[in-house]
């Protein structure tokens, strides 16, 4: 391996620890909000560090042919320190201001689909169940007036028959037949749901 490879390797190798120690940083703002359990954080960890593990893989496969020396480990570990020393505390910062304007991106979002979407359809659906429950009332209204209308000559008839009934019926019998009257009236005016 020349010599221009091993100083490309080791420039790769520390801008490797850098790219891990902003991974690892996000990781951790991500999952500790997310992933509360045990064993499920347990296992993204797993997922996460084998990640790293090939990411840092494929630069070195890319850079020197996949060669692995001891200095590979020093330069990530120092690409690692010069982050953890001078560069996590602007991340940290700029990864929260881009939190931030992601949050404010999901809250506009919301924000026009509701009033695009689900208030055009929620008005609709109101619209919609005001116009039939206005069509039943109507329907039921007409309805009622022409079983007025159709009862009409049976309460006449009723009224000037009932005296004569009281004559020849037994009192208890003449009772019973009102009682039963006022109740189906009762139960008829119960069952109007259209006023």
């Amino acid at each position: 391996m020349s010599l221009t490879v091993q100083f490309q390797t080791l420039f790769s190798m520390i801008a490797m620890g850098l790219v891990i120690g902003m991974n690892l940083d996000f990781y951790h703002r991500v999952t500790i909000r997310f992933v509360k359990a045990f064993w499920t954080r347990m296992c993204w960890d797993l997922l996460f560090w084998m990640a790293q593990v090939l990411l840092v893989f494929y630069v070195l496969l890319r850079v020197n042919e996949g060669e692995l020396r001891f200095y590979i480990f020093l330069a990530l570990i120092v690409g690692f320190w010069i982050y953890r020393r001078h560069g996590r505390k602007p991340f940290l910062r700029w990864m929260e201001v881009g939190f931030s304007f992601v949050k404010w991106v999901k809250r506009v979002c919301i924000g026009i689909i509701r009033v695009f979407v689900v208030s055009p359809v929620k008005f609709l659906l109101k619209l919609i169940i005001s116009s039939v429950m206005i069509g039943l009332t109507i329907c039921g209204n007409v309805l009622m007036f022409i079983l007025n209308l159709l009862l009409f000559p049976l309460k006449i008839i009723a009224r000037l028959l009932r005296p004569m009934v009281k004559k020849f019926l037994p009192r208890s019998f003449v009772n019973l037949i009102e009682r039963t009257f006022q109740i189906i009236k009762k139960r008829v005016k119960q069952w109007r749901i259209f006023k």
